[in-house]
This record gives structure tokens, sequence and C-alpha cells, in this order.
């Protein structure tokens, strides 16, 4: 707006439909640029969704292959123990020597 001696000076408008058609088109422009950052968002979004739901299967995979491995392991330590037991017990003597033990000896 301009001014004279520092007094506001108001232009009377001349074409008032000139100038709701310029509003009308600038308003477009923003509504434009707004329906294109939303869908540049969307887009983003939906990239981001399916990368989500790639890692959330990946996860689950490892999860399972993590369990399966613990559980085989407890399976092999209880088949070790099992085994070590049973190879113990099967090499101890049944039957008492012939020969006579220190104790014997000192009777």
């Amino acid at each position: 707006m301009r001014t004279i001696n520092g007094k506001l000076i108001t232009q009377e408008i001349q074409d008032p439909d000139n100038i709701e058609k310029q509003i009308m088109k600038f308003s477009e422009q923003q509504n434009q640029q707004s329906n294109q950052e939303i869908n540049n968002i969307q887009n983003h979004l939906s990239k981001l969704d399916k990368r989500c739901i790639l890692l959330e299967e990946a996860i689950s995979k490892q999860f399972i292959q993590f369990l399966l491995i613990n559980i085989c392991g407890v399976m092999g330590l209880f088949f070790l123990w099992f085994w070590f037991n049973s190879n113990h017990q099967n090499n101890q003597p049944t039957k008492q020597s012939a020969q006579p033990t220190v104790q014997q000896l000192q009777k």
C-alpha cells in the first residue's frame, strides 16, 4: 500500500472480478500443492508400512529359528546326560572281584 506524508492511501478497486479470479487461482494452486504433499506423504507411509511388514516377518522367522535351536540344544544336552549316565552305570562292576581289597586284607 502506498503512503503520502505518512498517510495511507487506499486505492479504489477498479475490477473486483479480477481480484476474485486471482484469489481463486492462488487458492487452487495452494490446494494442488497441498494435495501433492499429501500424496507424497501417503506414498512414503505405504513404503514404510511394507518395510515394517517385511521386518515383522523376518523377526518372526528368526524367533522361530531361535526357539528351534534352543529346543534342539536342550534335547541334545539331555541325550548326552542320559548317554553318559547309562555308560557310567554299565561300566560299574556288578560282581565283586576275586582279589581281596585293602579293607578285606586289614581284617
